[in-house]
């Protein structure tokens, strides 16, 4: 088994050669290995709950997009 890299020897790593190695150590869990905190777990509870008792859809992305696009070009005109 190689040795584990030290922390100086990851900071002379490229930018790509610690992505990967991040990718290579995240790929590597198995999905018990990842517990879900009990407050994440609440969030998604309420979610659903919101979604169950308002079942109507929600606004499409485009919109969303168009609205803050609006949004910022009105703030930085504001500024001027």
């Amino acid at each position: 088994m190689a040795a584990p890299l030290t922390e100086s020897q990851v900071a002379k790593l490229s930018v790509d050669e610690r992505m990967r190695l991040i990718e290579m150590i995240w790929s590597s869990f198995a999905p018990d290995d990842l517990p879900v905190p009990d407050w994440h777990q609440d969030v998604i509870e309420q979610r659903l709950k919101r979604m169950r008792d308002d079942p109507r859809p929600g606004t499409p992305w485009s919109e969303v997009r168009e609205e803050l696009r609006r949004s910022r070009e009105a703030n930085a005109n504001s500024d001027s």
